[in-house]
């Protein structure tokens, strides 16, 4: 977990060092952000590696997440065989702009939802649970680096973690913004 953080904090560094001084700037209460679309892949690292991140940036925004993976279900009844089992998660959530900067965001994600991801459990465990996850969005001119933590919880059996990474597009406005 150390890593990711060092590399959350490098990406912010990085991006945000080489920013032309404007006055479009803003920290931690932006006012002046445009309604943008964006569409995004979401991948777990462990367990759900194909997914897609939709919804729109604004203050606040929306967005709807899906992610899907493959699993196994062992026997205990049995002599130890395993099946596979489809995983997946559905969350939506809320988006709030932190920094903006020129062509930079970063961009908090905040959303619950509802899943299947235990890469292995024993078929009399828990299927399903309730989801928390939490991230932040990096956005340089269309280009939007999508890094979420979460974690999955149900009865009858331990919670789990997993760190989604996507990368996407945001399709700008057209419009001038309201400041």
């Amino acid at each position: 977990m150390r890593n990711y953080v060092i590399v959350i904090c490098l990406l912010i560094a990085m991006t945000s060092k080489g920013q032309i001084k404007n006055e479009n700037y803003s920290i931690f209460n932006p006012t002046h952000m445009k309604k943008e679309f964006f569409i995004s892949s979401n991948s777990g690292v462990l367990n759900t590696p194909i997914g897609v991140k939709i919804g729109y940036l604004c203050n606040p925004g929306l967005y709807v997440g899906f992610r899907y993976g493959k699993g196994k279900i062992y026997n205990s009844d049995s002599d130890m065989k395993t099946i596979s089992s489809d995983l997946f998660s559905l969350t939506g959530g809320i988006n709030k702009p932190l920094i903006i900067k020129n062509d930079f965001k970063l961009v908090a994600q905040l959303g619950i939802g509802y899943g299947q991801w235990w890469d292995f459990r024993w078929e009399r465990w828990t299927k399903s649970g309730y989801e928390i996850e939490c991230g932040l969005m990096l956005q340089k001119k269309n280009f939007l680096i999508n890094m979420t933590g979460n974690l999955l919880n149900g009865s009858k059996t331990y919670a789990t973690e997993d760190f989604c990474l996507g990368i996407g597009y945001v399709f700008k406005s057209r419009k001038k913004s309201v400041e």
